[in-house]
This record gives structure tokens, sequence and C-alpha cells, in this order.
């Protein structure tokens, strides 16, 4: 008789097992919209100056007394020369530079949420 009970029991609970729904309390949950955002910028100035200058001279003289009392002495010239060359060079330069960027993806919403992730209504 006992065996009869346990065994009477045990059906019991395995048709008990199936005839209950299996059930779960999940919470509503929302995942994402991760945003990305980058901001980037750039300031470059730039100066340049150059200079140069070239100053040259000669002087030739063959003293007026002529040579050796030649009736020529007094023909030959005194030569004289002079050159002046200048350069100047200023140069400068300016660049600006601004970069943006945002990047996002939608979310997933999984449950009843009465609001949804990021505040979308």
């Amino acid at each position: 008789m006992m065996k009869k009970l346990a065994l009477f029991v045990i059906v019991l609970l395995a048709a008990a097992t199936i005839v209950v729904p299996a059930s779960a309390g999940l919470v509503p949950m929302s995942w994402g919209f991760p945003v990305l955002i980058q901001n980037a910028s750039l300031t470059g100035l730039q100066s340049q100056t150059a200079t140069a200058h070239d100053i040259e001279s000669a002087a030739i003289d063959f003293g007026g007394g002529g040579f050796g009392g030649s009736i020529f002495g007094g023909a030959f010239p005194s030569i004289a020369q002079f050159a002046d060359q200048g350069q100047s060079l200023t140069s400068l330069g300016f660049a600006s530079q601004n970069q943006n960027m945002i990047f996002a993806y939608p979310f997933i919403s999984i449950g009843g949420s009465p609001i949804p992730g990021m505040g979308f209504f």
C-alpha cells in the first residue's frame, strides 16, 4: 500500500508540473542609442622673412704722372665702379580648420516600457 501511495504522489507531482504554465516577470528594458561626438580644430600661423644685400666696389687709378714721363700719362683715366643689390622677402600664412562628427544608431526596447530609451515618447 505504501508503494502505491508513493507512486500516486509521484504521478500527481509530474502531472502538476505539466499542467501549470511557466511564467516570468520580466522588467521592461531599453538599450542603445549610443552617441559618438568628436570635435577637432587646428589653427596654424607661419611667418617667414628673408633679406639679402650685395655691395661691390672697384677703383683703378694709374696716377696722373704717366708711365716713365710718357706723353700719355694724363690720358689714363681713373676707373671707379660701384654695384648695389638688395632683396627683401616677407611671407605670412594663416590656416584654420574645424571638424565635427556625430554618429548615433537606434535603440532596442524589449518589453512594455512606458518610456523608451533616450526619451523618445
